[in-house]
This record gives structure tokens, sequence and C-alpha cells, in this order.
């Protein structure tokens, strides 16, 4: 069975396991693609094994705690879960909408309105 890990966190992690190897989890939430898309939250799916596995790793605990890593049994749609979990981590570029709500100065850009 499937076990799916969904992250806010704007980097990919390979987490490292006891008895060695790592597991990856796919990050890149709030990293604008290359099709000009950004998504909210990322899901990877791994074994029961790996995730027993990944349970004690202690980056992991702290992910999953600090809640940039929520794990479900069901496939999901990661944008809808991402709504549920801390929004981005510190590495996340800053957004309008993240200056705005640290009241920071938000930059104008230099496009003519229409």
């Amino acid at each position: 069975m499937s076990i799916y890990v969904y992250s806010t966190l704007s980097n990919d992690q390979n987490y490292a396991l006891e008895a060695g190897g790592t597991v990856f989890i796919a990050g890149k939430a709030n990293i604008m693609t290359k099709q000009m898309y950004t998504p909210r939250g990322r899901v990877t799916d791994i074994t029961d094994e790996q995730y027993v596995l990944l349970r004690k790793n202690h980056v992991f605990q702290l992910h999953e705690k600090n809640g940039f890593i929520a794990v479900e049994e069901i496939k999901a749609d990661p944008e809808k879960v991402a709504t549920n979990m801390e929004a981005s981590d510190l590495s996340a570029p800053d957004t309008p909408e993240s200056l705005e709500a640290e009241n920071k100065e938000v930059p104008k850009n230099n496009k003519k309105g229409k």
C-alpha cells in the first residue's frame, strides 16, 4: 500500500535512514515552475516500509511537527492538503502577499496598467 507524503517545503528532501540510504520527498512548494505555475504543496508516494524507516528520522519528525509535512493513506490534491499545513518555510521566495502579511513595502512594478 502507498503512503502519501505532502510537503510545503521549498526544497526537495532526502531524509537519511538509520540503516543507510535515503528517502526522497518532493519539495519545491511555493517555487515557480517552468510552466509559470507556483504549487502550494507537493505530494510523494512512498511504501509502508519507507514510512516506518522515515518515522525514525529526527529532521522528518521536526518537519511533520512544525506543519511542513503531512502523511496520509489516501491520495488527494496537494493544493487542498496544503491549505491545512504551514504555508511556507523560511527559504520560500518573497511574494507580494507574504510582504504585505509582514507589513513590509511591496515593490512597484514598471508595467503600465490598462
